[in-house]
């Protein structure tokens, strides 16, 4: 089967030079979308082989896509690009059977390297892997970073709740467990807290 790629990420100067790289392993196909609405869209319309997917899109964290990407197309090889800490997301990408993740940080050689392997199916692991002691926001569960994505974002319970399609008091649970396990004392806090341990929304 002809590989193709699509890339999905919310700045173009990143999907430009991921795909610009990508082409020089012989891809003939790689197109690019920068939401998790154009990137369902576009799965449905067309078959990939390959995704480069970043975490954090302006219409939503693709945690709340991804499993239901894995029902509808699980033979889509997924790589997360991101700047998100990998001791945050890595357990529970490795639950949905994704073990390719990049960070957004490396020297281009390494981002080559592992597109490289990737395209080509080679066995990747997710190094560092960090204990849970060092950062906090890696014992929160899906639901849980998914709702403190848009709780970062300024959103209020009632919008999340509608945003997600749960009940307000549901959300409101779930907000006071994750200031609980991040050990917040205020919404300022847990600003700082996501600032200091590189948690970008």
């Amino acid at each position: 089967m002809e590989t193709k790629v699509i890339i999905t990420d919310d700045h173009s100067i990143v999907r430009m030079g991921l795909s610009s790289l990508i082409k020089q392993f012989n891809v003939q196909v790689v197109d690019e979308v920068a939401t998790c609405n154009e990137l369902m869209q576009a799965l449905k319309n067309d078959t990939y082989t390959h995704l480069v997917l970043d975490i954090i899109l302006p219409d939503g964290n693709t945690l709340e896509i991804i499993e239901n990407i894995n029902n509808l197309y699980p033979k889509l090889s997924i790589l997360i690009h991101s700047m998100q800490p990998i001791e945050v997301y890595g357990k529970i990408l490795k639950k949905y059977q994704i073990h390719s993740y990049l960070y957004k940080g490396v020297s281009e050689n390494e981002i080559k390297f592992h597109l490289e392997s990737f395209i080509k199916s080679v066995p990747m692991t997710m190094s560092k892997v960090i204990d849970n002691e060092i950062n906090p926001f890696s014992s929160l569960a899906v639901r849980e970073l998914e709702v403190l994505h848009y709780l970062l974002n300024g959103y209020r319970t009632k919008e999340i709740s509608t945003l997600l399609g749960l009940k307000m008091n549901t959300i409101s649970t779930i907000k006071s467990v994750i200031f609980d396990k991040v050990k917040a004392e205020s919404f300022t806090h847990l600003l700082q807290l996501a600032h200091a341990h590189q948690i970008s929304y």
